[in-house]
């Protein structure tokens, strides 16, 4: 339990870490583009479909094959997509076949992707 809770709050730090260092924002709030055809706000839709069908590999494999690295608002929808997994009880994510290990694996992948290296050895 212990490590369950040291990693899901080191998983709210960086995401904070995050959201005010890349986002220039306090949370990290996905706010929809509301533009006609917007594939932000699709992908941000889904994967939040995904997330409440419990889905969650799913939902992150979408994530990584739709990720658009140039654009800014995709970065927002990834530390968004993981910080909603974060605050997700360790039963749901259980029942979803998912881990708090997952989490954090999965947000620096996604770093890496954006050529965000966060180096916290």
């Amino acid at each position: 339990m212990y490590k369950k809770d040291w990693l899901l709050n080191q998983i709210d730090d960086l995401v904070e870490f995050l959201s005010r260092v890349f986002l220039n924002q306090t949370n990290t709030e996905y706010l929809p583009e509301n533009i006609v055809n917007s594939t932000s706000d699709e992908l941000y839709n889904t994967l939040d479909k995904l997330i409440c069908d419990k889905k969650i590999n799913e939902a992150e494999n979408l994530l990584f094959e739709k990720i658009d690295t140039q654009n800014p608002k995709h970065l927002t929808i990834a530390i968004n997509f993981y910080d909603k997994l974060n605050k997700l009880s360790d039963e749901t994510l259980e029942e979803a076949n998912y881990t708090r290990e997952e989490i954090n694996q999965g947000l620096h992948d996604i770093l890496d992707e954006f050529g965000i290296k966060i180096d916290l050895k």
